[in-house]
């Protein structure tokens, strides 16, 4: 009995050396929607179906903590826009992906209100107060033709 509780804990050990080891994939701003599970599985989030849009495709997933992430996908693959809306901000930097240096470095309009960046490559507009919180951002020049930043709420 000792050597399969021994050997139950080397294998338990493996698989979470393995884990550890393993590239968080995730699709963020900017990145192909073939990491969109990725993305999930990196949030501890269940994803929900998506739905096509005309020229894009918007995947859902819901985050434990009852935040809702949408990630706007144009037809090229390509994540041109995420939302989010809900009682805690997402992990903003793999939400943002690659966008986050340039969101954290960005020169904000703060006010009383709201953070927005506005920016000729980068739009990130984030808002809200304990347990109600909201944002977009958006890559301008991702935007497929014929569609409104707007649609990225």
């Amino acid at each position: 009995m000792k050597s399969f509780v021994y050997s139950g804990a080397i294998a338990v050990a493996l698989v979470a050396a393995c884990l550890i080891a393993a590239p968080a994939a995730r699709a963020a701003l900017g990145e192909h929607v073939d990491s969109v599970a990725g993305d999930a599985t990196h949030l501890a989030a269940v994803s929900h179906a998506s739905s096509v849009q005309g020229p894009f495709t918007v995947h859902t997933i819901s985050l434990p903590s009852g935040t809702v992430v949408r990630e706007y996908v144009a037809a090229n693959g390509i994540v041109f826009g995420v939302a989010w809306d809900g009682p805690t901000l997402p992990d903003l930097k793999t939400t943002l992906g690659a966008a986050f240096d340039r969101f954290a470095n960005a020169s904000p309009t703060r006010g009383a209100g709201p953070l927005a960046v506005s920016d000729n490559d980068l739009v990130v507009y984030s808002s809200g107060h304990l347990r109600a919180f909201s944002g977009h951002a958006y890559l301008p020049q991702a935007l497929p033709a014929g569609v409104d930043a707007g649609v990225v709420r």
